[in-house]
């Protein structure tokens, strides 16, 4: 009896792992998209195809340049690979990918990264900036510098404030994307200067 109950789990395992395995060939999100990517493996004097959809055959909706920078909305897997829907950051344009292009690149043509401003979606924009992602099993999580105080004087950082905000509430931005236009809190009006600082104090 000990041989065939282990004989049905073996078997459970195996109805398990063929579902799954369903589930990825048709595609499924994944779970620790990152916020940004740049363009590599494309040729200097080529372009990268922008897809309506996921995959090579679905009409072309934009090119973008090699080492050209973007916003990651989210990722999927297809088959054997991954695509990612992409869009523009503010004044972050090319000359076939502008402010109202979206769509779909091959993940094999991006190199990812985490680490640059954000929008809180459905929050005020404030010059947030995401430090590193990580993910586990139940929750892609971000860490995310809120609030900061800089001596000029002594050049210098006195305190920085940062807490983990679930992935899917973040939208990767530019320094024009992610600054409030309320002078009360971003005097500037219209371009974030704190990235470089942040940055230099989590070296």
């Amino acid at each position: 009896m000990v041989y065939s109950r282990f004989n049905e789990r073996q078997v459970d395992d195996m109805m398990k792992f063929v579902i799954l395995s369903i589930l990825c060939s048709v595609g499924i999100w994944a779970d620790n998209t990152a916020l940004f990517a740049t363009v590599v493996n494309v040729a200097k004097n080529d372009t990268l195809n922008v897809r309506s959809e996921a995959n090579y055959k679905a009409k072309k909706v934009g090119e973008i340049p090699p080492d050209a920078y973007m916003g990651i909305e989210k990722c999927r897997t297809v088959g054997n690979s991954m695509w990612c829907r992409i869009y523009p950051l503010v004044q972050n344009w090319y000359d076939n990918f502008g402010p109202e292009d979206i769509g779909w690149v091959n993940a094999r043509y991006l190199k990812f990264s985490n680490r640059g401003y954000i929008n809180i979606i459905n929050k005020e924009k404030n010059c947030f900036y995401s430090i590193m992602c990580k993910s586990s099993i139940n929750s892609n999580k971000c860490l995310i510098v809120y609030d900061l105080k800089y001596d000029y004087k002594k050049d210098k950082m006195i305190e920085i404030k940062s807490k983990w905000i679930e992935r899917k509430k973040l939208k990767g931005e530019s320094a024009f994307g992610a600054a409030s236009q309320n002078k009360k809190i971003n005097l500037e009006s219209g371009y974030c200067t704190n990235g470089k600082m942040i940055d230099d104090y989590f070296k």
